[in-house]
């Protein structure tokens, strides 16, 4: 019965305290995340040999690939998904990917569309332009499937 009892006390009080989310996000509004935080990785061109060490070594599998050689290929990222742990720039053989701070994402850092929102990281040779822009098209539109997948299944 006293657990019946604290339970219940439990579910009223978080009733009245609303939503913790919103909570959260008015904190970090008050309290910005410091300057040097990390965020998304960007991959330096001329540097990457596209060796997939990134892809798999990262922890969260938010990176994929596809190539057909060293010159010849793209990165791309699912930016919900990272977790910014840095594996990806700790491992590159050719100290290709940078984890720093990007003053464009400040504002945006908590503002993913979970399963659509991917970068391209690197495209190089016959996959840079048209065919990097198809392939995120056809990433995002892949998600798209999933979300309402997903929503017709709750209903």
């Amino acid at each position: 019965m006293k657990k019946v009892l604290v339970m219940g006390g439990e579910a009223l009080k978080n009733q009245a305290k609303g939503p913790v989310t919103k909570h959260v996000l008015k904190r970090i509004a008050e309290n910005p995340p410091p300057e040097d935080i990390r965020t998304i990785p960007a991959i330096i061109e001329d540097r990457c040999i596209m060796c997939g060490t990134c892809v798999n070594v990262c922890p969260s599998h938010c990176l994929g690939m596809d190539k057909e050689n060293k010159d010849n290929g793209m990165i791309w990222i699912l930016r919900p998904q990272c977790m910014w742990c840095g594996h990806c720039q700790t491992y590159c053989p050719k100290d290709a990917i940078h984890i720093d701070r990007e003053p464009s994402l400040s504002n945006s850092l908590f503002s993913f569309n979970v399963r659509q929102d991917y970068d391209m990281l690197v495209a190089k040779g016959s996959y840079k332009g048209d065919t990097a822009d198809k392939k995120l098209q056809e990433l995002i539109e892949e998600g798209g499937k999933k979300i309402k997948e997903i929503e017709e299944f709750r209903g």
